[in-house]
């Protein structure tokens, strides 16, 4: 195949899969940083604010009138800091915790779908190009990990494993003129 051509595959297959999980989940949960919040939570309970909005790329505002949206609606809560009675962390309710495998479930059907023409052999393939797309682009390799949760990997995820460090996604800064 032609690069120019490449190029333009790989943009419709963005685009494709990217359409398939909005429609897959649109009625299953809230969308966007809302979905996104939901799923980091349901890999590591318990995260603070500043944690939740530095990965879902809302300011601490937004991210704290998100929270109060999802709280209203029953899918997270705030709870103290053993310790520091200042603190909050967020939790998923039980409602949220149903509602946010449900999503998960609907974003692994349609990526399972999209990817099951492929043998292992050429989904090995493509999980290194992936990286190594990811990697180019900004994403720090261990930040790679952390997005796993948003696509529904069920890797082990930093909460399951203390001894490795907790992970965030990392946008390293372009060093393109």
């Amino acid at each position: 195949m032609e690069p120019e051509a490449a190029k333009y595959h790989f943009g419709a297959l963005a685009l494709a899969v990217a359409d398939s999980i909005a429609s897959a989940s649109a009625s299953l949960s809230p969308s966007g940083p809302a979905a996104a919040l939901m799923v980091f939570l349901s890999f590591e309970p318990g995260l603070p604010i500043s944690v939740l909005a530095s990965r879902i790329r809302l300011s601490h505002a937004g991210t704290v009138r998100l929270i109060d949206r999802l709280e209203s609606d029953h899918l997270v809560e705030r709870r103290r800091h053993t310790a520091d009675k200042r603190a909050r962390f967020i939790h998923l309710t039980n409602a949220g915790v149903k509602m946010t495998g449900a999503l998960l479930r609907a974003r692994e059907q349609v990526i399972a779908a999209c990817v099951s023409p492929l043998s292992p052999a050429d989904l090995n393939k493509l999980g290194r190009l992936s990286q190594r797309l990811l990697i180019a682009n900004g994403y720090e390799k261990s930040g790679v990990e952390t997005m796993w949760p948003v696509v529904g990997y069920p890797g082990q995820t930093p909460a399951e494993n203390p001894s490795q460090p907790s992970r965030q996604l990392r946008r390293r800064p372009s060093h393109k003129g």
